[in-house]
């Protein structure tokens, strides 16, 4: 992690959406991958905040705030549709940036901008 001139951190090996076909950008890889981007940027999270956590509970906590996500939106998580995921990564969006305030901000919009390179490639 290096420090940005304005104190915050940027990660050199954030989340980036993967290479791979259209015919592969289905709504349940988006959903998975939504879940790997959330664990990128919580571990960022937790280095900005100096607070440990293991790869599983990254991965438990993670799973466990996606899936109350899409409950509380209303929308299916083991059979998403594009409409469903936007919805849910939205809500997702927001609740990061009322816990992380302006610490967060770069990552939010970093891992959101890689998220949005794959919702935009699933068929309406």
């Amino acid at each position: 992690m290096e420090p940005t001139p304005k104190g915050m951190y940027m990660a050199a090996d954030g989340y980036h959406a993967p290479q791979v076909s259209d015919e592969d950008v289905t709504a349940e890889f988006v959903r998975d991958e939504l879940l790997r981007c959330f664990e990128s940027a919580n571990r960022e999270f937790f280095e900005i905040l100096d607070q440990p956590a293991t790869d599983t509970q990254l991965r438990e906590q993670v799973h466990s705030f996606v899936t109350g996500v899409f409950q509380q939106c209303g929308v299916s998580f083991d059979s998403p549709t594009k409409e469903g995921i936007l919805i849910a990564i939205d809500q997702c969006r927001s609740n990061a940036e009322q816990m992380m305030g302006e610490r967060g901000a770069d990552v939010i919009r970093d891992h959101y901008a890689e998220m949005m390179k794959l919702v935009s490639r699933l068929p309406d």
